[in-house]
């Protein structure tokens, strides 16, 4: 709430420094250090992996100050910056729905991409314009050029059009979480009761196969984020076998948080080429607690299992 009051408070600030934010777009050359862009179903992780990524890795992110200078996050920052930047090394791992609360803590910056592919969270982006792919170019690069490091950044949604923002940016890499379907279909019920108020409103990307029956009579709400859930899990390999699996890797997200050094490691050698040892990051980063908590009614929690069963989705 404090952030969106800033951001209405600064829009005038924002819309005059916009203009030297354009200047810096028109100057850059097309990003060459990676894009770390990480996705999935919501509630599946991705902001737990997002944080460990850009605590233990030499990386840049989008932090809250951005969320108050939509127009112009690059300059705000050179401006600000110096007054909010903490070192990567002291991002926490705490959250609540995606969002942090330090000025400096990671922000998902969706209002970035709602630039290139629409305002409307919920659709999936059928196309990007050729001007939306310049300018998405031209921010990258531009956003490089003033860190001079690889980016890490989340967007749950790109693991439904990862494919083309793999067009558009050559150097973009996908880490795409993958969790335990029962404990993921119970977090977006949960999600979708605390965000919406309405266990039967979908919680994320409206897949047209939801929509057609989200209005329909008497639907049921399990049986509905199970199907979300399975549409999600046919999505990522619909992914992975347009992009290939050396940009688009599906991590476990019970695997990653077993051993998050591990795929700190692999990640930082297999994209970045910057080899780590895995035993010195294992001193700073201990396994991740998975919560394995029933927390919803034991009846409904066994018809999420009973229904995965019946459609012979395994764990």
């Amino acid at each position: 709430m404090l952030y969106s009051i800033l951001g209405i408070l600064m829009i005038p600030l924002d819309w005059c420094f916009q203009f030297s934010e354009r200047k810096l777009y028109k100057k850059s050359s097309e990003p060459k250090l990676p894009l770390i862009f990480v996705c999935g179903p919501p509630r599946s992780g991705t902001t737990l992996v997002s944080q460990v990524l850009i605590k233990h890795l030499p990386v840049s992110y989008f932090n809250n100050l951005t969320s108050i200078f939509p127009k112009s996050p690059i300059v705000a920052n050179k401006i600000f910056g110096r007054f909010t930047k903490k070192n990567n090394t002291d991002i926490t791992f705490k959250s609540l729905y995606g969002r942090t609360s330090n000025i400096w803590a990671p922000n998902d910056a969706l209002y970035l991409w709602d630039r290139w592919t629409g305002a409307s969270r919920e659709e999936i982006p059928k196309e990007i314009s050729t001007v939306n792919r310049t300018e998405m170019r031209n921010f990258f690069g531009a956003v490089e050029q003033n860190t001079g490091k690889p980016l890490v950044n989340k967007n749950n949604k790109l693991n439904t059009y990862a494919n083309m923002i793999a067009e558009i940016l050559d150097t973009a890499y996908f880490i795409c979480l993958d969790r335990d379907p029962v404990f993921l279909a119970q977090s977006q019920l949960i999600a979708s009761r605390f965000i919406h108020g309405d266990e039967n409103t979908p919680y994320g990307p409206r897949f047209e196969a939801i929509k057609k029956n989200q209005n329909a009579p008497n639907v049921d709400a399990v049986e509905q984020v199970c199907k979300q859930v399975i549409i999600h899990r046919e999505t990522m390999y619909k992914q992975l076998n347009l992009i290939g699996e050396k940009r688009f890797i599906i991590v476990p997200y019970e695997d990653f948080c077993a051993d998050p050094a591990k795929w700190v490691c692999k990640i930082s050698d297999e994209i970045l080429k910057h080899r780590l040892d895995p035993e010195m990051i294992r001193k700073d980063l201990q396994p991740l607690k998975v919560s394995k908590n029933i927390k919803i009614n034991e009846v409904t929690f066994k018809k999420i299992e009973n229904t995965f069963n019946h459609l012979n989705i395994s764990k």
